[in-house]
């Protein structure tokens, strides 16, 4: 009986976390550039974009209608029209945002995973058309982790306001702004466009901070 033998590296794990987190270093160059935030919808799809990651007030924000075709008409109306966003607002984008669907819902919709994948796979396709150099950040998160975010802790609608309500008085407290200006999927997408600004703000501040002492 022949005993298997393990390759010994010589690396601590914590050798090899640290390892793996610089593997996964995103460059800091395409965290500062545009950010298209998306709310997939089984009929409306809001976006919001940011030109940098200078500001939190977005340059634009509106709402894809799907139509009134099939589900996998819909999801491809939307997917074109976010393609025409990519392509005239910004083709040097950064960073794209996307909300997933809410996981084990009660209301689960077909149409609504079937946007969300349609614009996930356009999303990762684009990222990897174009690789390292100049580089595309896609990034997904949950529906609690934006609300944890956004949602106001006091005020009329941290008290009262339904789920909607608490989202749009908090992303109109974070931009100092009035919610009513912007439609609700808009609002979903400046919500989802505020957390990733804050996660990538964070790297940002990093990279520069290990930069003056590098310097």
């Amino acid at each position: 009986m022949s005993a298997s033998k393990k390759k010994v590296s010589g690396k601590s794990r914590s050798d090899a976390d640290l390892d793996q987190t610089a593997r996964k270093k995103r460059d800091p160059e395409v965290l500062q550039r545009g950010i298209l935030a998306i709310d997939p919808g089984s009929n409306q799809t809001g976006w919001a974009w940011w030109p940098t990651a200078a500001s939190l007030v977005p340059a634009e924000a509106g709402v894809i209608n799907g139509g009134n075709g099939t589900i996998a008409e819909r999801a491809l109306v939307v997917k074109a029209a976010l393609k025409e966003l990519y392509e005239t607002r910004d083709p040097m984008l950064g960073s794209i945002a996307i909300e997933k669907p809410i996981p084990h819902h009660r209301f689960k919709a077909i149409a609504l995973e079937t946007t969300y994948s349609e614009i996930s796979a356009w999303a990762r396709t684009l990222h990897k058309k174009r690789g390292r150099t100049p580089g595309l950040i896609v990034s997904s998160y949950n529906n609690k982790a934006v609300k944890a975010v956004v949602n106001p802790k006091y005020g009329e609608f941290g008290r009262e306001g339904g789920a909607k309500e608490r989202l749009m008085a908090g992303v109109c407290s974070s931009l100092s702004t009035d919610y009513r200006l912007y439609p609700e999927d808009a609002i979903d997408a400046i919500a989802i466009g505020i957390l990733h600004l804050q996660i990538i703000r964070q790297e940002i501040l990093i990279w520069q901070m290990l930069s003056e002492i590098e310097d």
